[in-house]
């Protein structure tokens, strides 16, 4: 046994810092023990309590969604209403260049051309009545025999500068002009139609073969609208100029 005063003294020190080091350690890993546990318990706490979610649709919200719906309506039937006015105006010009045009015949010399050249149809139409009531079922005869009253009173020759031609190129001016204008959508067809399509279709009957003179002559085209526009053979206009 060693009884050196100064050893046992020494030892003892060391055996107290010892247990003062350990006690330490001790309580420092009771603390990092106790701070898991409470990290834990909140995140258990965290996980197993109800999240609470803020309505996003409050009556402010809902407002707000109503408003937008309404107010894309309004834009789509305002937008409707704007084309179909727009159309309507369209289709008003439409009609009211077709009645200047009407107005143009009565005022413009073609009217009175047309009358003339009736007068000198008349008395040659009356010498062919019963020839033309006899195939009055057969168009291309009938056509023929009209043909034939209208080269009567042009001169069935290709200098196209009598009183009689000059009168018939005026009349095809116009219709030509009334065609064109109809299938360009300028004009309303249907007007033009109810105020020339008598005097359009009788016309084309007896000057046709004048027309087909003209052509062979030189002048391409000649008369070909006014056909179109007795056959129907018309662009009709659209809505928008699409539908």
């Amino acid at each position: 046994m060693d009884d050196d005063p100064t050893k046992t003294h020494s030892q003892a020190l060391r055996e107290h810092n010892n247990n003062i080091a350990r006690m330490t350690t001790e309580g420092r890993r009771s603390s990092q023990l106790h701070e898991a546990a409470d990290t834990g318990v909140g995140i258990i706490e965290a996980i197993s309590t109800p999240i609470h979610v803020e309505d996003p649709y409050t009556p402010l919200h809902r407002a707000d969604e109503i408003a937008a719906v309404v107010l894309k309506l309004v834009t789509v039937l305002a937008l409707t209403f704007g084309l179909f006015e727009y159309d309507r105006q369209k289709a008003d010009g439409r009609v009211t260049e077709s009645l200047s045009l009407v107005q143009e015949w009565e005022t413009g010399g073609y009217q009175d051309a047309y009358e003339r050249i009736n007068d000198l149809l008349l008395p040659i139409y009356q010498q062919s009545a019963d020839a033309i009531t006899s195939v009055d079922d057969d168009a291309a005869q009938k056509a023929l025999l009209y043909g034939n009253i209208g080269e009567a009173i042009t001169g069935k020759d290709d200098s196209f500068v009598s009183p009689a031609d000059r009168d018939v190129d005026k009349v095809f001016h116009f219709f030509e002009r009334a065609a064109i204008c109809s299938d360009e959508a300028i004009c309303d067809y249907p007007v033009l139609k109810t105020f020339f399509g008598s005097e359009a279709s009788t016309f084309w009957l007896y000057f046709g073969k004048y027309a087909a003179r003209r052509q062979a002559d030189g002048y391409a085209g000649y008369g070909e609208w006014t056909s179109k526009f007795v056959s129907g053979d018309i662009t009709r206009a659209k809505f928008l100029g699409m539908f």
